[in-house]
């Protein structure tokens, strides 16, 4: 199983946006969500590395939620995320993902196009550029004395296993809050961002996996020689 934050290519089907006009293609866009998520992107980008901390909640048919925290570090290309169940590596050329349970690690040759079977919330933003989504803004609201923003977005990809995804704006701090994926089969996915420290600097071995720290462990190598 890839990594769960993983969150690609959404389904066609989508009810969120006003019916009062059509979005079918890229120039249907909100112009006013483009300015949130153009500034939040700005913001993101200038950060030369990000330590987050995150909930993750999944939600699938007749079962109890699954409520996961984890930790995510990133610089460039380059990150470690650890979880209760699973952790995963990446030096910017290779991924490693500790499957804890089973003691089990797969090895893979990195995929900036995927990143290597991990989404954060940096990736995340990324995609409303590809063109491949179409978005407006949903619901506005005050939070205290915050205004959120929810931007719900529409995949243009009909063969797509999802059905929507909601991003979860803070405007007033200009801060990335929750993404919520909406899945086909009636899963449902929350990515909540709890904390975020930005621009400190990490030592390049916390983004390799050491097998020595995990004696007994089994390695799969399905890197491309």
């Amino acid at each position: 199983m890839r990594f769960v934050i993983i969150f690609l290519f959404l389904s066609f089907q989508f009810n969120g946006f006003s019916q009062t006009k059509t979005y079918t293609k890229k120039g249907d866009s909100d112009p006013k969500a483009k300015t949130i998520l153009d500034k939040l992107k700005k913001s993101m980008d200038s950060y030369n590395s990000v330590e987050m901390r995150f909930t993750l909640t999944m939600e699938l048919p007749k079962q109890s939620p699954d409520v996961q925290k984890g930790v995510l570090i990133q610089s460039g290309k380059k990150f470690q995320v650890k979880m209760d169940q699973q952790d995963v590596y990446c030096d910017g050329k290779s991924t490693w993902i500790y499957f804890k349970k089973n003691k089990q690690v797969q090895v893979n040759d990195f995929d900036e196009s995927t990143t290597g079977g991990f989404m954060s919330p940096k990736q995340i933003l990324k995609m409303y550029e590809t063109g491949n989504f179409v978005y407006a803004i949903t619901e506005q609201r005050k939070e205290k004395e915050a205004t959120m923003a929810d931007i719900e977005f529409k995949p243009l990809d009909l063969n797509s296993d999802f059905t929507k995804m909601r991003l979860t704006v803070n405007t007033t701090k200009n801060k990335f809050v929750s993404l919520r994926v909406f899945s086909k089969d009636g899963s449902r996915y929350t990515l909540q961002l709890n904390s975020i420290e930005q621009n400190k600097k990490y030592d390049p071995s916390i983004f390799v996996f050491n097998a020595k720290a995990h004696p007994g462990v089994r390695v799969e190598d399905l890197r491309i020689d």
